[in-house]
């Protein structure tokens, strides 16, 4: 007989089940969830790993992946909800209690903390755990990466994300995080390599087509290139109004003055932006372009934006994008002392050292709202800060992107923007 390894003889050990039937739902279950992150594939996962329970209770790994598909809906905001942070770590309680030895059961619960608690350093010794049964797991491994991500450990998300995909080379979502890695450590020629591999892996897939194109903002400031990256997605793809590459066109037509087709792409969608890392209205993104065009209309919309933020951050106070947004409101409005003690709460309710990814978002938000109350010294202090760290911010985006335009005769801003 051939010795078997203690992770593999442990990994024999954990009952699935004999209902063919419910393996059945559950083989569906696991195609749709790793097919991306569009909210109709988690749907229909959701909908096979319940059947799949339903037909066999004691089917702890249908529980354990059920977990993880209510935590990234609550993650990706599709159902921003306490009700589905109960039911992420309901099904993960059933699967621990089935089986408390059940590794993907531990990967289930390090995605509840990192998902819907946000706290990585718990995520991270539930993975601990779970890596004991599974030390090559891709999916595991990746994950180790994004926590490190969260933590601005760059150097160690990209060492554990790059071994994922080795594990893994055909996985398309690993693929484009390890593109998105070197994109933020601004290994821009790598990343590319990556974006253009997760294409050719699922050319249906959006997101991949969306980095591709603004890597060509990032590197080389051309709209032409990002363009055409974003015109061969649409073959295949299409436009959701969801979709990234749909707010990346209305990028394109602002970086371009082409203002008036940007007003018409935002006139053509229905729902705000609402991300893990922007709240946006509709409404302030007609404002922005206005204030570009210098029309009287931007403050009409800021104050409609203002309105509905407001709105919104009375029942979540905590939210520092809401903070951010409001800030930005204020700014377009004229209230400069509101403007900035707004952006300033928003980077204090999540700093980088917190979030290094989502928290840069929160520093870019100040960064512009400075420019748009007149304080460029201040504005540019928040621009060097987030150069000189892993982030989607670089040299030839600052000279592309009209928020910016108001710095052009600043000091600072001018030697920053003639050398890479």
């Amino acid at each position: 007989d051939l010795p078997l390894l203690e992770p593999e003889r442990c990994s024999i050990t954990y009952r699935t089940t004999e209902n063919m039937e419910a393996y059945e739902y559950y083989l569906q279950g696991h195609q749709y969830h790793n097919r991306g992150l569009l909210e109709k594939y988690l749907i229909i996962a959701i909908q096979m790993y319940e059947k799949a329970v339903e037909l066999d209770p004691g089917y702890a790994l249908a529980y354990a992946q059920l977990s993880r598909c209510h935590a990234t809906m609550y993650w990706q905001h599709y159902a921003r909800t306490s009700e589905r942070v109960d039911m992420a770590k309901q099904a993960v309680d059933i699967a621990l209690r089935l089986e408390p030895d059940l590794p993907e059961a531990h990967l289930a619960l390090g995605h509840y903390y990192y998902n819907c608690r946000s706290d990585w350093d718990q995520a991270l010794r539930e993975f601990a755990i779970a890596r004991k049964s599974l030390p090559n797991d891709s999916d595991l491994l990746s994950f180790i990466g994004y926590v490190q991500r969260r933590q601005g450990k760059f150097p160690e998300a990209l060492a554990n994300i790059k071994s994922a995909s080795e594990l893994d080379p055909r996985s398309n979502n690993i693929t484009i995080s390890l593109g998105e890695t070197l994109m933020y450590m601004r290994d821009y020629p790598k990343a590319m390599s990556c974006f253009e591999k997760a294409i050719s892996l699922a050319p249906d897939v959006t997101r991949p087509y969306g980095y591709k194109a603004s890597l060509y903002l990032l590197r080389e400031g051309s709209t032409k290139k990002a363009r055409a990256v974003v015109n061969k997605a649409l073959e295949p793809v299409g436009l959701p109004e969801r979709s990234p590459i749909f707010n990346l066109l209305i990028d394109l037509d602002v970086y371009d003055g082409n203002y008036q087709v940007a007003l018409r792409r935002v006139s053509s969608r229905s729902e705000d932006i609402d991300s893990q890392d922007f709240f946006i209205p509709v409404a302030m993104q007609r404002a922005s372009i206005y204030g570009y065009m210098k029309n009287d209309l931007a403050k009409k919309y800021y104050d409609e934006g203002r309105k509905i933020i407001e709105a919104k951050i009375r029942q979540e106070p905590d939210d520092a994008r809401l903070h951010s947004a409001l800030g930005i409101a204020y700014a377009g409005l004229g209230l400069k002392e509101d403007a900035i003690k707004y952006g300033i709460s928003g980077v204090k309710l999540l700093p980088v050292s917190k979030d290094a990814m989502r928290g840069i978002c929160r520093v870019g938000d100040l960064a512009r709202m400075y420019v748009m109350v007149g304080e460029f010294d201040l504005a540019v202090n928040q621009i060097e800060f987030l150069l000189s760290i892993p982030s989607e911010l670089s040299i030839d985006l600052l000279r592309l992107d009209p928020v910016w335009k108001p710095l052009r005769r600043h000091a600072r801003f001018q030697k920053l923007i003639e050398g890479k």
